[in-house]
C-alpha cells in the first residue's frame, strides 16, 4: 500500500504504449475516411486516415458493429471532433451507424489525442456506447437510454488515458419534477453492492474509488433500528482473478466496528461475480456476504462524495482510529494532531500502537508544508522515516513513503501508516 492516494495513473499496465515520431502539432491533422466492404458489398469496417499536409501518418480500422440500417449507409465515415475527454485538445469521432433497436441505437468510434505523445489513440470501449453525448456542466460523456414507460437510465462515463470508463447510472422517472441530485459525486467510479449478511440481514454498501485505488463510501443497513449510512474506508488491490476490498467500518469517533472483504470478478466482460465477508473485529465473528447484486447507481442517501480534497485551511486538529487488538483486549490504534505554522504550513505529533508503537513530531524550526490537500515529511525523529498525508473533509491518510529499513525507527515494524477520522475540528 504505497502511495495510493497519488492520483497519478500507472498506465503502462492499462494501455500500450506508443511512440509518435515524427511530433506534429493537433492543429496540423486532417483525416479522411474510407467504408470497407465485403464481397456482398456489405460495409464491414471504417477506415480513418489522419494526415498532415498530404501526408498519411497512420490509420486506424473500425469494425462495424452489425449490419446498419440502410437510412444510415450514407452518413457512416461521417468525422466530427469534439473534446471528448476536456483536455482543450479535439479529439475525433466517427459514425458507425444506426442499428434500429431503439431510438438511441446510433455508435460511433472516436480517436483521442494524447498531447503527450503527440498522436492518436484508438478509444477503448467507445464503440459499444448507444448514442453517446457530452454533458456540458460535467464534462462527462453520457448515455441517456430508455428503461421501459416510465424511466430513463443515464449513465456517465469518464476517460483513462484513451479507455471508456464507467462511473455512475442515474435512473429518473420521466415524470418526476424534482430528481435527486447526484452531481456532488466527483468523477471517481461508483459500486453499488445490495447483499444480505449470512442470508439475513440487508446491507447496502456503495462506495466510490479513486485513481490510486483508496475506497470510501458507506455501509447501511436499512432494516436497522435508527438506519443511518456509515463511513466505509479502506483500499482495493487489482490481480488477474479479481479486484479484492480491504474496508473498515468507521464510526465517528474513529472506532472501527466492522470489518468488510469484498472479491469482484467480471467474467466474460459482463457477468458480476462477487463474493465477500463482514466480521466483527473484537469477537472476529464472520457473517458471509450472500444475494449480492451490482450496480454503479448511487442510493439517495449517497450523494456527496467523501474524496473531495480538503481546503488547506480546513485540516482539523486531531484525527484518530481505533480496532479492537486481540492480544492487548482493547482498543487500539492511531492519533495525530495538526496545529497551524503559517500559511500552508502544520505542525504535527502523531502516536500510533496499532502494531507497535510508533511516535514522532514534526522540527520545531521544520513544519510540514502544504500542497494543496497533501503533504510529505522527511526524517522523522531523524531516522529517516517518512510519510505522505493527503486530507479530505472527515479523514486524513497517512501513508510510508520509505522503504521498510525505516522503520526500525520505531521499532517491531511499527509506522504512522493508518486512515485516521476527524475527531476535533
Amino acid at each position: 500500500m504505497r502511495k495510493f492516494l497519488i492520483l497519478t495513473l500507472l498506465l503502462t499496465a492499462l494501455v500500450t504504449e506508443v511512440q509518435c515520431i515524427p511530433i506534429y502539432k493537433r492543429g496540423e491533422f486532417s483525416f479522411k475516411s474510407t467504408k470497407v466492404k465485403n464481397a456482398g458489398g456489405e460495409i464491414t469496417h471504417v477506415k480513418v486516415g489522419a494526415y498532415v499536409g498530404s501526408k498519411l501518418i497512420d490509420e486506424f480500422t473500425t469494425e462495424l458493429n452489425g449490419t446498419p440500417m440502410e437510412t444510415t449507409v450514407d452518413q457512416i465515415g461521417q468525422i466530427a471532433e469534439p473534446d471528448l475527454n476536456n483536455d482543450g485538445f479535439p479529439d475525433v469521432t466517427v459514425y458507425l451507424g444506426y442499428y434500429g433497436s431503439h431510438p438511441n441505437d446510433s455508435y460511433y468510434e472516436a480517436l483521442i489525442w494524447d498531447e503527450e505523445q503527440s498522436c492518436f489513440l484508438q478509444a477503448d470501449g467507445y464503440k459499444e456506447l448507444a448514442e453517446p453525448m457530452i454533458d456540458d456542466k460535467t464534462h462527462l460523456v453520457y448515455t441517456n437510454l430508455r428503461d421501459g414507460p416510465e424511466a430513463r437510465v443515464i449513465d456517465y462515463y469518464g476517460w483513462l488515458r484513451n479507455k471508456i470508463v464507467h462511473l455512475r447510472s442515474e435512473t429518473v422517472r420521466i415524470d418526476d419534477s424534482n430528481p435527486v441530485d447526484f452531481s456532488g459525486l466527483l468523477d471517481f467510479p461508483c459500486y453499488r453492492f445490495n447483499a444480505k449478511l449470512d442470508g439475513r440481514i440487508s446491507v447496502i454498501i456503495a462506495f466510490q474509488v479513486t485513481d490510486g485505488n483508496l475506497v470510501a463510501g458507506y455501509i447501511y443497513y436499512p432494516k436497522a433500528k435508527t438506519p443511518a449510512p456509515i463511513m466505509l474506508l479502506g483500499n482495493v488491490y487489482h490481480k488477474d482473478d479479481g479486484d479484492y476490498y480491504y474496508l473498515s467500518e468507521y464510526q465517528s469517533d474513529g472506532i472501527v466496528t466492522g470489518e468488510v472483504m469484498l472479491k469482484h470478478q467480471v467474467v466474460d466482460g459482463w457477468d458480476n461475480k462477487i463474493e465477500g465477508t463482514w466480521t466483527n473485529p473484537q469477537t472476529l465473528k464472520e457473517m458471509k456476504l450472500t444475494d449480492i447484486s451490482f450496480s454503479r447507481e448511487m442510493p439517495t442517501w449517497f450523494t456527496k462524495s467523501l474524496l473531495a480534497p480538503e481546503d488547506p485551511g480546513n485540516i482539523g486538529r486531531e484525527y484518530s482510529f481505533r480496532k479492537w487488538h486481540l492480544g492487548a483486549e482493547e482498543y487500539m490504534g492511531g492519533h495525530i494532531t495538526f496545529r497551524a505554522a503559517g500559511k500552508n504550513k502544520v505542525h504535527f505529533e502523531c502516536v500510533n500502537a496499532a502494531h507497535g508503537i510508533a511516535e514522532g513530531s514534526s522540527e520545531a524550526n521544520r513544519p510540514a508544508v502544504l500542497h494543496g490537500n497533501w503533504f510529505e515529511y522527511h526524517d522523522v525523529n531523524e531516522c529517516n522515516y517518512s510519510f505522505y498525508a493527503a486530507f479530505f473533509p472527515r479523514f486524513v491518510v497517512l501513508v510510508n513513503t520509505t522503504d521498510n529499513s525505516t522503520l526500525e525507527c520505531f521499532g517491531a515494524g511499527a509506522s504512522f501508516e493508518g486512515i485516521y477520522i476527524k475527531v476535533k475540528q
